[in-house]
């Protein structure tokens, strides 16, 4: 990483290739075997480019602090690009179709080869000569190559056009993208903090808290019951029914009636606290005390 913490234009995805060599495998039929080797064993393709990347001088590869500590983000304006390094990281180089529903993804558990690089060359450099043997040792501890990732796409948040809000249409294009940047890191810390604590619709309202907090500086109640989909009547189209199951679904009204009043209180307290200074310790706060129990 940059010293800046911020890697931009194509030397993002350049920067990303050396721990992920997996990166070089084009998306397609039969590619599968090339995948392992480069995800499983680090082995680059012979005469293999990143060329199936466009890359845009936007893209940006940077670190965002978190009360737990950096969480690495990878933002790719280009869709063609967010989705073909879907399909290399989270589809095995399979050339499948991403719905153009999803805007971000948080990837947990990444071979990291730069990270087996740098382990290898300090055994080497302190004397040790059975590599294969302390590779061994050391991969039998959880997590010890892996690596994290958020990767981010451009796009207005939950789909809302910016007419629907109080930004024109490039404001709001910027403001979605820190939107949908913080809210993935909102996930990424309370997964760190209480992994097994997992309520999805509240999560889901939290982390939008945390990503209008850190793009808006303020929580525009508004903004989140629109990308819910949630008014003072009930559901009107949104999020919100992505996280029911089939039976709550039936229910959504009534769902959406608790999701709207838990909004408007998160507002209240959000004002009285000015979350905006700490909306990470915000975000925890409301995990403590969920007012939506699903």
């Amino acid at each position: 990483m940059a010293r800046d913490n911020v890697i931009r234009g194509k030397s993002a995805i350049e920067s990303l290739s050396h721990r992920f060599p997996q990166l070089y495998v084009v998306p397609a039929e039969g590619a599968e075997e090339s995948y392992k080797r480069a995800a499983g064993r680090g082995i680059v393709p012979e005469g293999a480019t990143l060329d199936h990347f466009c890359g845009d001088e936007a893209d940006e590869l940077r670190e965002v602090d978190t009360p737990t500590g950096p969480v690495e983000t990878l933002y790719l304006k280009r869709r063609e690009d967010f989705e073909t390094f879907l399909r290399i990281i989270g589809h095995r180089c399979a050339p499948v179709h991403i719905s153009s529903t999803i805007g971000a993804i948080t990837y947990r558990g990444l071979a990291d080869w730069d990270k087996v690089a740098s382990a290898r060359s300090a055994y080497v450099e302190s004397g040790g000569d059975d590599w294969g043997s302390e590779f061994a040792r050391l991969a039998r501890t959880p997590g010890t190559f892996r690596s994290e990732l958020v990767v981010l796409s451009e796009g207005p948040y939950s789909a809302i056009p910016a007419q629907e809000t109080p930004y024109g249409d490039d404001e709001w294009l910027r403001i979605s993208r820190e939107i949908r940047l913080h809210h993935e890191c909102a996930h990424v810390v309370c997964r760190r903090v209480v992994p097994e604590d997992i309520l999805p619709i509240w999560d889901e309202i939290t982390a939008d808290a945390v990503g209008l907090l850190c793009a808006c500086e303020h929580y525009d109640t508004s903004l989140a019951a629109r990308f819910l989909g949630v008014n003072e009547s009930g559901y009107h189209g949104g999020r919100l029914i992505e996280y029911l199951d089939e039976e709550k679904q039936s229910e959504v009204d009534a769902v959406a009636l608790e999701v709207h009043a838990a909004i408007l209180h998160i507002g209240a307290m959000a004002r009285e606290r000015d979350a905006a200074r700490a909306p990470f310790d915000f975000l925890l706060d409301l995990k403590r005390e969920p007012l939506v129990t699903y």
